[in-house]
């Protein structure tokens, strides 16, 4: 008979610091058979948990190819009949961009469900059990197969799309501020209000390396010798955070479009936690400017996740033509 099983694989982070002597927390430093000994877990679940520590770093460590170490991991144990589900524990910085980047490179069959803490595990107070214990249960639950990876956080449910962290240090550290959050986790009961509408996610090998997409953001009087700066340092892609509606200095159009020119695509999402960029001016620097320019818009993604979505299809070898591939990786919401 073969026994069902739930794997929780642990990355590090706040949820899995220890105190230092100075007082401060020491991100990473708890392995996962330690984290998980302190977690009440619900009478009835029946999955057997494995636990496997894959790193233990701060989050703002984590790199590229610790993101296709996680993807790695997760296919593996997607193959195997007997899982069930799996948990990633993760530091919060940066927890929204592997989270995006699982969602859309990992089929959403079995549920991936990542979660971290805003409290140390030695602190008053702190949410590092309470999350992972609810994460699980999450994890084990049928609801969840079927809607890519989720982000569980101060027992409430969101998409990997949609979440951001919105607070340095409260529990309530993550929002959906577009769409709001899916359902929330109450004891043992898991209610889903909304589903995530997913594209089609990449599931063709990606190249051994992603490469590298830089940030750059609008502001105020920003000089646009930055685009020509990243691109010399090796940039092979960049994400503009526009201002507002997709606007820039009337500066930085014509080194967009120099840069298109050059072969490095450039897309524009906006800074703004809410609203779509749309094509609705015509000054210097608007989006129409920057679209003649060659610049791809992007609706509703912020611009971390982009940056993803960009990478994942410039190291993706079967990928169609890059704004239609790159429209369709990234046309979803919640509903």
């Amino acid at each position: 008979m073969t026994t069902s099983k739930l794997v929780v694989l642990t990355t590090g982070g706040t949820i899995a610091s220890s105190q230092a002597e100075s007082g401060r927390h020491r991100s990473g430093a708890l392995q996962g058979e330690s984290l998980l000994s302190e977690v009440q877990l619900p009478d009835g679940l029946t999955p057997h948990i494995d636990v496997r520590s894959v790193l233990q770093k701060p989050s703002n460590a984590i790199t590229l190819d610790d993101l296709l170490l996680l993807r790695k991991h997760c296919l593996a144990l997607a193959e195997s009949p007997e899982v069930v589900g799996i948990v990633i524990t993760h530091g919060t910085d940066t927890l929204e961009e592997t989270a995006y980047f699982l969602d859309i490179t990992l089929p959403g069959d079995i549920p991936v469900v990542i979660t971290g803490s805003q409290r140390a595990p030695h602190e008053p107070g702190t949410d590092a059990f309470r999350n992972i214990a609810d994460a699980i249960q999450l994890a084990a639950s049928p609801q969840a197969r079927g809607l890519g990876t989720l982000v569980l956080f101060n027992q409430t449910l969101f998409a990997a799309r949609q979440v951001r962290k919105v607070n340095t240090f409260q529990l309530e550290g993550f929002a959906a501020p577009e769409t709001g959050p899916l359902g929330y986790i109450d004891g043992t009961r898991v209610h889903l209000a909304a589903k995530p509408i997913r594209a089609r996610p990449i599931s063709a090998p990606l190249a051994d390396t992603l490469p590298r997409v830089d940030i750059l953001p609008a502001y105020l009087g920003a000089a646009p010798d930055m685009i020509d700066a990243a691109i010399e340092r090796g940039s092979q892609g960049l994400i503009i955070e526009a201002l507002g509606r997709g606007h820039v200095p009337p500066t930085w159009p014509k080194h967009v479009a120099k840069a298109v020119a050059n072969g490095t695509p450039i897309v524009i999402v906006s800074s703004c936690h809410r609203g779509p960029i749309e094509a609705v001016y015509e000054f210097d620097g608007s989006l129409c400017d920057l679209v003649a320019a060659g610049a791809i818009p992007l609706q509703d993604l912020s611009a971390r996740k982009a940056r993803l979505a960009l990478s994942v299809l410039l190291a993706s070898p079967t990928a169609g033509p890059l704004e239609a591939s790159l429209k369709t990786l990234t046309s979803a919401s919640a509903a």
